[in-house]
Formats: structure tokens, C-alpha cells, sequence
């Protein structure tokens, strides 16, 4: 798991180098406000380095929906910087972009990682309206662990709880080749110790899905790690069993990296399902 945590970094790291930015240098000059390294979170244990996030914003936009990106990594490796392509990409759309850091494995183990998440929410959603965006439409997203932690953030209400927030403040989830489903196999988890089964339960989205919930999109590819789209349609299927909207979809022709670095296309399937369950989330009348 840790070897292809790696090689997906670094052939994100590749695509972002050989493409350059989504956008040009002045078109991105011209069309949006990027605000680098804020501290999210500063209280007991704080990481100077890991609890920063980086705002991507429609430049002269107000009252716009939000997104918070979660990079992948197996949760050891990764970091916010490598995915400044999402920011661009979905700021460009009209949708403030967060993309944070968070404590990785072996520094944090669970739940550590997604307290951070839950960290990273909460000052997006007391802070994100002197930028512009809408407090009350904030949308949660990540890509393989990082959509492990947006769906764990979306199910189970104690992570938010901890920071004064509740799920009824997510307006929907994006995870994109993500797990439901923990193993003692997890990056979450300090390899050699031995782990509780109740506490491997306890890390799956799946085990707390028991609605309400925001509204889900969730996203895999074709040809995406194994058991990954098998996972996809299970949880889908847990949360519409439960009364929440959860819509699943196989992207055709994308292996795992493909889900996030495809994004760069504007005609890139995942990101107009993205874009849209935003923008329809967003509504007034929703």
C-alpha cells in the first residue's frame, strides 16, 4: 500500500510539472485570488507545517459555494502543494476551493487524520465568508485516502462534534476512489500493533451509516485498485437504504491516479459529475 501511496504522489507531482497549470499564468492572474499556507488549526499538538490549507477563489465572486480537498497518499504521504490543480480547477467553475494538509502516519495514527479534516472544516466555515464563499454550502471531497476521510467525516458525526460542528453544516460529500472500509492493513493504523476489531469498525464509513447524511457523489474509475468500485456501490447503497441521496458512478478509461489528474480536462467525466452535484446542491431551493 505505501509503494503505490508513493507512486501516486509522484505521478500527480509529474502531471502537475509537465502540464503546468490548468490554466495559463494570466489567465489564473486574471480569474483568480490564491491565499497560501493559512493556519487552520493552532491549539494543543498543532503542526506548523500539516495544519495549513491553501484558498483557490473566483476572483470578484461573492456568496460562492465551497469545496474542501483532501489529497491522497495512504495516509503517509502527500501534501496539500502537489494539488494546487484542483484548487484552480474548481475556483475557475465559480466554487471557492480549500485544499488542506493534515498530520500523516507515522506522526498521527487514527482518528488523527480525520480530526484534522475536522479542523480544516471548521475554520473554512467560520472564516470562508470574508473570502467570499457561503458558509452554509460547503462541500467535502478527497481522493483515495483523502476520500477515505471525507467519507468517514460525512458518516460519523463525532469528528465534527469535537469542534463544535454537525453534519447537518456538510452540503455533500465527493469521495473519489475512496475505501468505506477499514483493514488493520490501513496506513491509519501503526503497522505492527495489533488493532481492535471494534476500533477497525469504528474507522469505516460504511459501519455508521444509519442517516441523515449530506448528499453523496461518489466517484471511482473503471480500472481503478481493486475492490474499489465494489466498495463504491456498497456504501451508496448503505446510504440510500438510510434516506440520504447518494449517486455512484464508474468513470470509463481511468485507473486510480487518472481520477484526480484527469480533472485537468474540461471534458473529464468526473469533474463535470463534480461540478454539477455542487452546483445543484447549491441551490436555493435545495
Amino acid at each position: 500500500m505505501k509503494t503505490i501511496s508513493r507512486a501516486l504522489v509522484l505521478l500527480v507531482a509529474a502531471f502537475a510539472l509537465v502540464a503546468g497549470s490548468p490554466l495559463r499564468a494570466a489567465e489564473l492572474d486574471a480569474a483568480l485570488d490564491v491565499k497560501t499556507n493559512i493556519t487552520y488549526y493552532s491549539g494543543e499538538g498543532a503542526d506548523k507545517y500539516r495544519h495549513r490549507l491553501d484558498l483557490y477563489l473566483p476572483k470578484g465572486q461573492r456568496d460562492v459555494p465551497v469545496m474542501i480537498f483532501v489529497h491522497g497518499g495512504g495516509f503517509t504521504v502527500g501534501i496539500k502543494d502537489q494539488y494546487g490543480f484542483m484548487g484552480q480547477i474548481f475556483a475557475a467553475r465559480g466554487i471557492a476551493t480549500a485544499v488542506i494538509s493534515y498530520r500523516l502516519t507515522p506522526k498521527t495514527t487514527y482518528p488523527g487524520h480525520v480530526q484534522d479534516v475536522a479542523r480544516a472544516f471548521a475554520w473554512v466555515r467560520a472564516h470562508i465568508a470574508e473570502y467570499g464563499g457561503r458558509p452554509d454550502k460547503i462541500f467535502v471531497a478527497g481522493h483515495s485516502a483523502g476520500a477515505t476521510l471525507a467519507a468517514m467525516l460525512g458518516a460519523d458525526p463525532a469528528y465534527l462534534k469535537e469542534v463544535g460542528e454537525s453534519l447537518d453544516h456538510i452540503a455533500g460529500v465527493i469521495p473519489i476512489s475512496g475505501s468505506f472500509t477499514a483493514s488493520a492493513r490501513s496506513g491509519m493504523f501503526q503497522g505492527a500493533i495489533p488493532i481492535d476489531p471494534e476500533v477497525i469498525r469504528n474507522a469505516s464509513a460504511i459501519a455508521h451509516v444509519e442517516g441523515p447524511h449530506p448528499p453523496f457523489l461518489i466517484l471511482y474509475g473503471d480500472k481503478d485498485l481493486p475492490r474499489t468500485g465494489q466498495d463504491a456501490e456498497q456504501m451508496a447503497k448503505a446510504l440510500n437504504a438510510a434516506g440520504t441521496k447518494a449517486d455512484v458512478h464508474e468513470i470509463a478509461d481511468h485507473a486510480h491516479m487518472d481520477m484526480v489528474t484527469g480533472m485537468m480536462s474540461p471534458n473529464d467525466a468526473g469533474l463535470r459529475f463534480a461540478v454539477e452535484f455542487i452546483r445543484k446542491n447549491s441551490r436555493p431551493s435545495d
